[in-house]
């Protein structure tokens, strides 16, 4: 189960959103990075950062700011994340919902469940430690979830005095490992956490680096375009038939995953190729509508019956029109105990 914090700040005038996943190695700093973002752009809850630190203090703990984020105990006992945890945050051009994904081996499938309903990505890698193996896997993993939008972000510069030959070196050795298995980041970020050296503020301690900050590279990821502008997919659930008081209707019901239709339209069952005139839209106990949209369980009439089957993908006649294939290739992850 995941755990959902929400800053107590008034929202942007805008109205787009955005889900960003915080990647990699165990205690590289993706919690602390996260921590330090909310904090210096007033997306914490009123009097959070100040409750965590007299809780540090109470207790002779150092301040973190991963503890803004692991609010879970087992991970303030064990300094690491657990759970995927969620948290809404906003800049001046969206909102977010950052997931901050576990980095250790033993929650690879935890991080893949965050990862998989992402947008875009951050990696994080320890300057001090450097690219360890869960920083190829996590890569691995973005290309297999297709995640195309990323940027690698070089943490805890401050342990390594801030050097640029250490960046300079991390993003040879970690830039041609990604090359290698075939994408590409948008950028390589040199921050310290900790200290919010280029997380939303350009760093005095780097003036080598030239790139934007964690924040300006989150602004500059880009939208993916709406379910409903896109072709229309409406894979048949069923057929229903009722038949109490004279009612013929004959309804194609399913879940529309892409695009929007409306009565009148005319539509197309793949792969069988059949053409039909969309008659009436239908829905139990709704008001009479005339069109329909992505995310929408719904169902229809036609103005000509045909037989129609379960499976079957339906598509407006003026969309761009499925491909229809007997195989398929697949990047297949598998997450059972036993081999496949």
């Amino acid at each position: 189960m995941e755990s959902i914090k929400t800053p107590n700040s008034s929202p942007p005038t805008i109205d787009e959103r955005m889900n960003i996943v915080f990647i990699g190695h165990v205690d590289h700093g993706k919690s602390t990075i996260v921590g330090r973002l909310m904090a210096d752009t007033g997306n914490l809850p009123l009097g959070k950062l100040e409750e965590v630190k007299e809780s540090c203090l109470r207790n002779a703990r150092p301040f973190e700011y991963a503890f803004l984020i692991d609010a879970l105990k087992d991970e303030r006992n064990q300094n690491i994340t657990i759970d995927s945890a969620r948290v809404f945050f906003k800049s001046t051009q969206r909102y977010y919902i950052i997931i901050d994904a576990p980095g250790h081996i033993e929650f690879i499938k935890n991080m893949v469940t965050g990862a998989s309903r992402a947008e875009a990505a951050m990696l994080i890698i320890d300057a001090s430690e450097g690219v360890q193996e869960n920083s190829r896997r996590h890569g691995y993993l973005l290309k297999l979830l297709g995640i195309c939008q990323f940027s690698i972000v070089i943490n805890k510069m401050d342990l390594v005095d801030y050097r640029q030959s250490v960046y300079d070196n991390l993003c040879s050795e970690y830039g041609a490992y990604l090359t290698e298995i075939g994408i590409q980041p948008k950028s390589f970020i040199p921050v310290s956490g900790q200290d919010g050296d280029n997380i939303v503020e350009i760093s005095r301690h780097m003036p080598w680096y030239k790139g934007l900050t964690v924040l300006q590279t989150l602004d500059s990821f880009e939208k993916k375009r709406s379910l409903v502008d896109q072709p229309l997919r409406l894979p048949v659930q069923d057929i229903y038939r009722f038949t109490e008081f004279g009612d013929k209707r004959r309804i194609v019901a399913g879940t529309i995953l892409s695009g929007c239709f409306s009565v009148g339209d005319e539509v197309i069952f793949y792969p069988s190729g059949k053409h039909g005139c969309v008659k009436s839209i239908e829905g139990f106990n709704i008001m009479p509508t005339r069109s329909a949209q992505a995310g929408q369980a719904t169902g229809f009439t036609l103005e000509h019956q045909l037989y129609a089957k379960r499976g079957e993908i339906i598509t407006r006649a003026t969309d761009r029109p499925p491909q229809v294939a007997r195989t398929l290739r697949v990047s297949l992850l598998w997450l059972g105990k036993e081999p496949l």
